[in-house]
């Protein structure tokens, strides 16, 4: 099929040329005035385009904010654990020192006691 043919009033096969199917031939005005129409609908279809893809970027926005938030969130609560953590061995260390206390008290009674029944050749009491 050869590439020349007639104009016709379909511009979506091929609107910069001059060659249209068809059986009519469209003047230059006409020609232009179906340029513009495209490039309208063009414009109309890059701009739904263009707000869909910012209503996509708002949305993605919001769930970076969102996961922002939630790791900070996270870091206080870990560093909130973390003294939490830090006051319970201190906590711990110190009841632990006091039993050692107790214990070192309880042996120093106990080897005093021993010594006395040594001293006292089995007798507790009496001496």
């Amino acid at each position: 099929m050869s590439k020349r043919g007639t104009m016709a009033s379909n511009s979506s096969n091929a609107p910069y040329s001059s060659y249209q199917q068809g059986a009519t031939f469209q003047t230059y005005a006409e020609q232009q005035t179906g340029v513009i129409h495209d490039t309208v609908k063009t414009q109309y279809e890059a701009e739904g385009t263009a707000t869909a893809v910012l209503g996509q970027m708002n949305a993605q926005r919001h769930q970076i904010k969102g996961a922002n938030d939630d790791v900070w969130a996270m870091r206080e609560a870990t560093a909130k654990a973390k003294r939490e953590l830090e006051e319970l061995r201190e906590k711990n260390l110190r009841k632990k020192r006091r039993l050692y206390y107790w214990i070192a008290g309880l042996a120093t009674v106990d080897f005093l006691l021993f010594m006395r029944l040594i001293q006292c050749h089995g007798h507790f009491f009496f001496c």
